[in-house]
């Protein structure tokens, strides 16, 4: 017949069109929110690096921070145009004079002499000449005292040896360094001389500022060189110090000498 539909053309190629067909085209094509369902399942994971700092780091970093805000009022001083002025209390003043710092002579001896003469004060053989058993450092406070202000050149015995050499002048140091360092000298090793006081060495200074030249040894075994603030005795003495002066020239020295001699022996 043909209108029995198992005849009708096109019947055969058509799945039959029942209930049962309907659940399964539903499961074959899901919805497109369900396809999204997943990726709302999983939660994205944090940066590396990024995780938060755990609890006893923060109490670290506030502990400092509240330590240096204390540190910094107690000690930082006052806000002012003076940065040097740490207290607002005035400075007492006084007129008191300071108190003399002891002079360390074996220091002195060691940063300055002890290269040349020595630590054992024995000197260097037919160099530099032994201060320890040297009647030059230990007989006349005078002698030494020049030696070390104005300096010393040419020929000198020395525990009968000679030596030609040239002494430095150490006239730059204070007048406490000279008699510090003369002083441990003159006690060292096996010297036992008196000790040089800071006013001896001012009294030779004072009696020798005009001079810039270094003494010899036959100027220095000159009695009025052997002792405290003489420069010249008299006269005759002075001229004998200036060979080769006019005479009228070296007689003006000698009474200006002798002048300033008067003057020394009154302090």
């Amino acid at each position: 017949m043909p209108d029995d539909p198992a005849t009708s053309p096109g019947s055969a190629d058509r799945p039959a069109d029942d209930g049962a067909s309907a659940p399964q085209r539903e499961e074959s094509s899901p919805e497109p929110i369900d396809m999204l369902a997943p990726l709302f399942r999983e939660q994205p994971l944090p940066p590396e690096g990024m995780e938060a700092p755990p609890m006893w780091l923060w109490m670290v970093i506030f502990g400092v921070i509240l330590f240096s805000t204390f540190y910094l009022g107690s000690y930082i001083g006052d806000f002012s145009p003076d940065p040097w002025l740490q207290s607002s209390k005035p400075v007492a003043t006084t007129s008191a004079v300071p108190e003399e710092v002891d002079v360390d002579g074996a220091q002195i001896y060691s940063s300055r002499c002890a290269n040349c003469h020595q630590a054992n004060g024995e000197g260097v053989s037919g160099a530099f000449p032994p201060l320890n058993r040297a009647r030059w450092v230990t007989d006349n406070k005078g002698q030494i005292i020049r030696i070390l202000l104005h300096g010393m050149i040419g020929e000198v015995e020395v525990r009968g040896s000679v030596y030609n050499g040239n002494m430095p002048a150490w006239g730059q140091l204070s007048d406490a360094q000279i008699a510090a360092v003369i002083t441990h000298v003159r006690q060292s090793w096996e010297n036992d001389a008196s000790e040089v006081t800071a006013d001896e060495v001012k009294t030779v200074r004072d009696a020798t500022g005009g001079r810039v030249q270094p003494w010899t040894a036959e100027e220095l075994v000159q009695p009025e060189n052997m002792e405290i603030g003489a420069v010249a005795s008299d006269t005759t003495t002075a001229l004998r110090l200036m060979p080769g002066t006019n005479p009228r020239r070296a007689l003006t020295y000698a009474t200006q000498a002798e002048s300033h001699l008067a003057a020394a022996s009154g302090l």
